[in-house]
């Protein structure tokens, strides 16, 4: 017998060695708390569909809560949610500075936010 017939020899040995334990461990820990392996799974992990619908649905609380806010008439600001994070990022056109701070303030008002980063721009009156 030359070494490498040895070798694969021991090898195939060790690895059927291996297999044939595990599945009498795991049928005991089966057999003696299936309750237990239930309780203790972690919860499945987000989809990216799911998370897109939850950020959806919070930019969409926080654009509601801007079109019912006094002093935003005629501005186009749309809002980009983290609902995860609640952070929240406001962008479009507004016809007066005093405008940009409502429209933060309105949207920190709102359940769940936790910060508003604005990127709002001023808009030209006139145009030419």
């Amino acid at each position: 017998m030359n070494l490498r017939q040895v070798v694969m020899s021991g090898s195939l040995a060790a690895l059927l060695a291996a297999f044939s334990t595990v599945p009498a461990f795991a049928a005991d820990a089966t057999d003696a708390a299936p309750d237990a392996t239930a309780a203790t799974s972690p919860p499945a992990p987000a989809t990216k569909k799911s998370v897109r619908a939850a950020n959806r649905a919070f930019s969409h609380t926080v654009q509601k809560a801007l079109q019912k806010t006094k002093g935003l008439e005629q501005t186009s600001i749309s809002v980009f949610g983290n609902a995860k994070t609640g952070q929240v990022t406001l962008a479009g056109q507004i016809l007066s500075e005093d405008q940009e701070a409502v429209a933060v303030n309105a949207a920190k008002q709102v359940h769940g936010v936790t910060a508003v980063s604005s990127k709002l721009t001023l808009r030209a009156q006139g145009g030419g």
